[in-house]
């Protein structure tokens, strides 16, 4: 099971966002986590460090989402794969 609000590496992060297919990768201001729901950006389970985060956010299984509601803020979720 994953903990709330844990710090993690890229890899773990991957994994949740696999088996939670409405997780994202969100980052503002420098701070980067894993949100349940990519709806609802602002819930957070997971934290990464930059470094993780940036490792994260070029594999190739995410893709980053355009125009989000909250300005500043970015936001990755898992391809759709066919």
């Amino acid at each position: 099971m994953f903990d709330a609000g844990r710090k993690t590496d890229a890899e773990y992060a991957i994994e949740y966002i696999q088996e939670n297919p409405e997780a994202g990768l969100c980052c503002e201001d420098q701070r980067w986590w894993i949100t349940p729901n990519a709806n609802e950006t602002d819930q957070q389970v997971l934290f990464l460090d930059a470094v993780e985060a940036e490792r994260l956010k070029d594999d190739a299984r995410l893709q980053a989402v355009p125009d989000i509601a909250h300005p500043g803020r970015a936001l990755w979720i898992m391809r759709k794969m066919t």
